[in-house]
């Protein structure tokens, strides 16, 4: 069953950071990772959605 819960249509903004977080990961810029998640979370739109978090949990 696909999820309810993201009736909006996609956001522009939200696609480009979420893609300059993933090549922040990538190459190991953990400082601009944290500055982006941290844009992501603040962002107009979205300020209770949370970010998905990267940390493994044990």
């Amino acid at each position: 069953m696909a999820d309810q819960r993201h009736s909006e249509p996609p956001c522009p903004d939200c696609d480009t950071l979420k893609v300059q977080l993933e090549t922040a990961l990538h190459f190991g810029d953990l400082s601009e990772a944290v500055d982006l998640r941290v844009l992501l979370r603040r962002h107009p739109r979205h300020d209770d959605t949370p970010v998905a978090s990267e940390r493994k949990h044990a």
